[in-house]
């Protein structure tokens, strides 16, 4: 009842104002233009204030009191043991097994070939991708890898379907790559992780010792002395050698596909094929039958 009466307080107020106003400006018109536009502006003035003031009179309710979220862990050890189990929920489909290699390294067959399994001295075909670890890489060798350079992609300066021939002798390619393909069938595809060590890190003279880039110092004026540039994989565009110049130093990973066996002749235009007996067939064990 209070609020109406107001109300009906409120709406009579305006329309007093209104009439004021109108008895106003026909005064000011009678009398001089100027008297007339101040009026009018007067009367702006009344009624906005006024129609603000009502404005107010019908306001919004205020919001609701949201409940407090709903706690999960009440301690730090129960909440380490939740984000725990919920991590291992999350990678229960992830395969994380791992095989090593004569030399050490971690590596997993993504794809099992078929056909006779590589082995020392044989030559092959590949493609490879050279990658970054991924964020979600809990043992090196999962997740997805963000590419520093490749081969047989056409992601750099190559074509789709190319394909690379090596011998696998330990001399042309890093000893982590080279022992990764051993026992790989035409048509399987191998995850390895390479450690520096076993990649593109010098392990001789001055960068012998150098475990971060940090480390280098007076003795090496550049940091890509320290970086092993003579064995594949190798970036063949400059974006590909700029990238992979800032991570030699660090623990990469390889997808290496073996597409097939490689004849000499591809070998020999790369400078790559060995074969003692070839060389000095006077060599032990080259003239037997």
């Amino acid at each position: 009842m209070a609020f109406a009466l107001f109300y009906m307080q409120a709406t009579f107020g305006l329309f007093h104002h209104d009439l004021a106003a109108s008895h106003a400006m026909e005064r000011a018109s009678a009398c001089c233009p100027r008297r007339k536009a101040l009026a009018l502006a007067s009367t702006f003035v009344v009624i906005g204030e006024t129609r603000r003031a009502n404005a107010l009179i019908k306001g919004s309710a205020p919001p609701e009191k949201m409940a407090p979220k709903e706690r999960k862990c009440k301690s730090i050890d129960e909440c380490e043991a939740l984000g725990e189990k919920e991590r291992a929920a999350a990678n229960a489909g992830v395969d994380e097994t791992f095989e090593r290699t004569s030399g050490g390294d971690r590596y997993r067959d993504l794809v099992v070939g078929s056909g006779r399994a590589a082995a020392s001295k044989d030559a092959v075909e590949i493609r490879y991708r050279v990658m970054r670890l991924g964020t979600k890489a809990r043992d090196g060798l999962s997740g997805e890898g963000q590419t520093i350079f490749s081969y047989g992609f056409g992601e750099d300066d190559d074509k789709e379907g190319d394909t690379l021939p090596v011998q696998l002798t330990g001399v042309s390619l890093v000893p982590g790559v080279n022992d990764a393909l051993l026992g790989m069938k035409p048509g399987g595809r191998r995850r390895v992780l390479v450690r520096p060590e076993r990649g593109w890190k010098d392990q001789t003279g001055a960068c012998a010792n150098v475990v971060f880039k940090a480390d280098i110092g007076a003795a090496i004026e550049n940091e890509n002395a320290c970086m092993v540039k003579d064995k594949q994989p190798m970036p063949r565009s400059y974006g590909g050698r700029q990238r992979f110049a800032r991570r030699f130093d660090e623990s990469l990973l390889v997808e290496l596909d073996l597409i097939s066996y490689a004849g000499k002749n591809a070998l020999k235009k790369l400078g790559q094929y060995y074969d003692k007996c070839e060389q000095n067939p006077f060599a032990d064990g080259c003239d037997e039958e």
